[in-house]
């Protein structure tokens, strides 16, 4: 049979045919790409639009939305820290995109690195001050690390501007007791019984009490409060604090961890829990509590002290040396940091520190009774 080229021609032209979409498969566009990873994403197939909005930025690394969307996607898997990874590079190629920027505090926020987070708000804040999401959310931040006064200074416009705003008032009320500002706590505690008695009012009016040091009050007031709701923010760490200054150590622990099964990064659930458990002995079980603590709140003495205290149970000493020495000097009166350097520098066999120590104890028990019972915290 004589041979014919144009026939092999003709027969290859069908399978090229059923080759073009496997070819462009190979060599997709970004456009392709980005509708793909979409389209995955919106059919709840999370894993795959990770995949393939990883493709789309290795061939479009400048594109902000893939790496937004990108970011979007990491988060609903729970992967915060390469999420930040995301909008970091997002912002880098647009500063001023509020929507990437309130995503990156978003993410920072989940990890519970609340610092982080406020400094993403602040900006946002300073450019868009009538965005509520933004104010609400950097007033949780302060409120979680323990900065009242910013958290007083940041919510007091709203306040005067806006009556009928009762978490604005809550928030607020927090804060002035916290701060010590009774006075102006219970008159936000007043507007919020405008709108008549609510938990959230009895709770407040808890903290009152227990700022003021009437301890017995505080857990009856509380202790309501989280008869009409169980699920009160910060409620079950205040009644905790309250049935620890009664003496109900069982109590409280309950209390903390009822808080912490609401909120695992509520701190001062985590600080008062972990402290306890170190404190009875049981150092396998404190450590978490305390570690959260610190995360938290990096900048806190108490959580720092009692990471240190928790290396000198551990025989940890020489780090727990450092963590310690460097908490007093920069809280030099800070009492029980001084109290556990005295005993580390005993069983180091350093006697000349720990005498030392000792005799700082001593000045600071002095200098604390020439001013007085002081409520406490």
């Amino acid at each position: 049979m004589k041979y014919r080229p144009i026939y092999l021609f003709k027969a290859a032209l069908p399978v090229l045919a059923l080759l073009a979409p496997l070819l462009a498969a190979q060599n997709p566009t970004p456009e392709s790409l980005y509708n793909q990873a979409a389209q995955a994403y919106d059919s709840g197939h999370v894993q795959q639009a990770i995949i393939l909005y990883r493709d789309l930025i290795k061939i479009q690394p400048d594109s902000v939305q893939g790496r937004t969307n990108l970011g979007v996607a990491l988060v609903h898997e729970g992967l915060y820290s390469e999420a930040v990874v995301q909008y970091r590079e997002a912002l880098k190629r647009d500063p001023e995109n509020p929507m990437v920027r309130l995503d990156l505090a978003l993410a920072w926020y989940k990890q519970a690195e609340f610092t982080k987070a406020s400094a993403e708000l602040v900006h946002l804040h300073e450019q868009h001050p009538e965005d509520k999401q933004v104010r609400d959310l950097l007033a949780d931040c302060y409120l979680r690390l323990g900065s009242y006064k910013e958290t007083v200074a940041l919510l007091e416009p709203a306040y005067a501007a806006n009556p009928d705003d009762q978490a604005v008032d809550y928030a607020l009320g927090i804060a002035l007791i916290q701060d010590g500002e009774i006075k102006k706590g219970e008159a936000v505690i007043d507007r919020i019984l405008q709108h008549g008695d609510s938990p959230e009012a009895t709770l407040l009016k808890g903290a009152a009490q227990y700022a003021a040091g009437d301890y017995k009050a505080a857990g009856i007031t509380i202790h309501r409060a989280l008869d009409l709701n169980a699920n009160l923010p910060g409620g079950w760490t205040l009644y905790g604090r309250t049935l620890l200054n009664g003496g109900d150590n069982d109590g409280a622990k309950s209390a903390f961890q009822r808080a912490i099964q609401a909120d695992v990064n509520d701190y001062e659930a985590n600080l008062y829990l972990g402290g306890m458990l170190r404190h009875d002995g049981d150092i396998d079980a404190a450590a978490p509590y305390l570690e959260r603590a610190l995360r938290v709140r990096p900048d806190s003495p108490e959580a720092r002290f009692q990471i240190g205290a928790l290396a000198v149970a551990k025989g940890r000493l020489e780090e727990a040396r450092k963590e310690l020495e460097a908490l007093a000097k920069q809280w030099p009166d800070f009492l029980e940091a001084h109290v556990q350097l005295a005993t580390l520098y005993a069983r180091m066999n350093r006697p000349d520190d720990s005498a030392r120590e000792r005799q700082t104890v001593l000045m600071l028990n002095e200098k604390a009774r020439s001013k007085g019972p002081q409520p406490q915290q």
